[in-house]
């Protein structure tokens, strides 16, 4: 397995950019992934690191005091292991790599759903309030036309580390076409307003793919989180570049 198949979806996690938290948080988390598949796994939130899910079921931990980055691919019991920096080069060399030729597409219609789509953006506080594991939660929405909606709820009280702007690139290199590239970096945006995302629902089109994904937080712990929390699983396989 290569690395830069592990460097996905990052910005889509429940880890939202905001302050430094306040305390040590664990949310136990039930996922719909984009492949259909189910599960319920807890993601953790300190000061200097956080272990998160992806939507398709990768796991990341994010070290600020190591500024290092770890990826657990669950489905072929693996990992990759290294700092912020190397995962910043590596986003360059996914975007040249993995680019949607559009040169190929028709001019006139790529261009009409660029303009489309950047007519279409539309964020929205909804005024809908309700209580998510406890925690009370308004619901923002954001929309482009018929490429994206994202539902969030998003619990003010609670906020969770800032891993820097170097992470959104390569997050951002991953996306293979560019309407793809600007779904996903309104999503990282957005997610610089304050507070925790306890729930969420996305439903995407980008030039190339589309899909959903959904996750719901079923209990917010916030007693201190063991060291053990921050190892990889016993007999999972390192890889490397």
């Amino acid at each position: 397995m290569r690395t830069p198949r592990f460097l996905v979806l990052i910005a889509l996690l429940a880890c939202a950019f905001a302050r430094p938290a306040a305390a040590d948080l664990t949310l136990i988390t039930r996922y719909t992934l984009v492949d259909g598949d189910t599960l319920t796994r807890a993601n953790y939130y300190t000061r200097s690191r956080v272990r998160v899910t992806s939507p398709d079921g990768k796991e990341f931990m994010f070290n600020n005091s190591g500024d290092s980055v770890t990826v657990i691919d669950h489905k072929t019991m693996s990992y990759w292991i290294g700092p912020r920096s190397l995962a910043d080069s590596v986003a360059s060399k996914i975007m040249a790599q993995n680019a949607v030729d559009v040169s190929a597409m028709d001019p006139v219609e790529y261009g009409n759903k660029i303009e489309e789509f950047n007519r279409s953006i539309k964020v929205s506080d909804t005024g809908k309030r309700k209580k998510i594991a406890g925690y009370p939660c308004n619901l923002w929405t954001l929309d482009a036309g018929k490429f994206l909606h994202n539902d969030r709820w998003i619990a003010r009280s609670l906020v969770v580390p800032n891993y820097g702007p170097e992470m959104q690139k390569a997050v951002l290199a991953t996306i293979k076409d560019p309407l793809g590239r600007q779904l996903m970096r309104m999503l990282i945006d957005m997610r610089t307003k304050e507070g925790l995302v306890l729930q969420g629902f996305t439903n995407f089109q980008t030039l190339g793919r589309s899909g959903t994904f959904s996750f719901e937080t079923i209990k917010v712990i916030t007693k201190p989180i063991s060291k053990d929390v921050w190892t990889v699983p016993a007999g999972y396989k390192q890889v490397t570049l």
